[in-house]
């Protein structure tokens, strides 16, 4: 890991460059990590620099190897500098492809160019996590950048998320568009400073990050993931998206109760329940007129939604959706 971290810092160089395209030659990426697509990448960029497709592309495979990054063998702690590199190189090829793809309006790899740059950032408060403690805030990995921005359909999402979790909860999240969601509205928008949002896939698979989160938290040493969970249960709120089919599964019982756009586990369950009427939708409904990229995400996990909790139908039927999901159809 050491040696493909080193290698794409000199190439984070080459692309980081002011003003013109990436140098054709440099050292290249390992195969494992970026394959032969990086190769053809940096040619259409040397090529053409306007080129916001490969631009994409190219910032989609540095994501990908900064998350590999948090694998095994563990090196986060010694190639954090290399690590902030990669996602340096990362944010500013997406953030170029969305200005390329998208200059005056919404476009879908324009739109997902941004969602992708909002991950980006979601990257680098993950890296500080690991090395400096979950309670590092913007003002030591940040700040985010003012034109961060996210399609309105995984904005409302995001707050429709962060407004369905208990005070001082913790939210598991499923995939791009719940995940990067709740952190961008959490993170960008200043909401819900009280929650700590985590994709569950992260957690399953990061071991520094959850001993990390184990020991800030205090919920004992040399439990697995799941054995976390059920230990986090007993001292926080546990909400978990309903972007997955059901909650995690553990060897010790968790008693998942069923909340508008979340399962919830833990203490002081019976306080901080919103309505399922106060849920606004009107984001999802213009994105479905509009056929946007990002809404199909956010209507799964509000079918599923109605389903456990029909009560929402109201709030649906309200921005006129209920004919979108199947549960609420009469």
């Amino acid at each position: 890991m050491a040696t493909s971290l080193c290698s794409a810092v000199l190439l984070a160089a080459l692309l980081q460059a002011p003003g013109g395209p990436p140098a054709a030659a440099g050292p290249p990426l390992p195969d494992s990590a970026a394959g032969s697509s990086l190769p053809a990448l940096r040619a259409r960029l040397a090529r053409d620099s306007s080129d916001g497709g490969a631009w994409l592309l190219l910032g989609r495979l540095y994501l990908e190897l900064a998350d590999d990054a948090h694998g095994r063998p563990h090196r986060v702690l010694e190639d954090s500098v290399a690590l902030r590199a990669l996602l340096d190189t990362a944010e500013d090829a997406l953030g170029r492809a969305g200005q390329l793809l998208a200059p005056a309006g919404s476009t879908p790899d324009g739109d997902s160019a941004r969602v992708l740059r909002v991950g980006a950032w979601g990257a680098r408060s993950r890296l500080a996590w690991e090395v400096r403690g979950i309670n590092v805030g913007p003002q030591e990995w940040g700040p985010v950048p003012l034109d961060l921005k996210l399609p309105p359909v995984l904005e409302e999402l995001g707050e429709n998320l962060l407004r369905a979790c208990p005070t001082w909860g913790v939210l598991l999240t499923a995939n791009q568009a719940d995940s990067y969601a709740a952190w961008y509205m959490r993170f960008a928008r200043g909401l819900r400073p009280d929650l700590l949002i985590m994709p569950l896939a992260a957690w399953r698979s990061d071991s520094l990050l959850r001993a990390r989160v184990a020991a800030d938290l205090k919920l004992g040493h040399r439990l697995d993931a799941d054995g976390l969970i059920a230990e986090l249960v007993k001292r926080r709120p546990v909400c978990v998206s309903m972007a997955f089919d059901r909650p995690p599964e553990s060897r010790q019982r968790i008693s998942w109760a069923a909340r508008p756009l979340v399962w919830v586990a833990g203490p002081h369950l019976k306080a901080d329940r919103v309505p399922p009427r106060d849920f606004v939708f009107a984001a999802l409904r213009l994105a479905l007129d509009h056929r946007e990229t990002w809404a199909p995400p956010a209507l799964a996990l509000y079918g599923r939604a109605a389903r456990a909790t029909p009560a929402l139908c109201e709030a649906f039927a309200t921005f006129r959706l209920s004919g979108e999901i199947p549960s609420c159809r009469r």
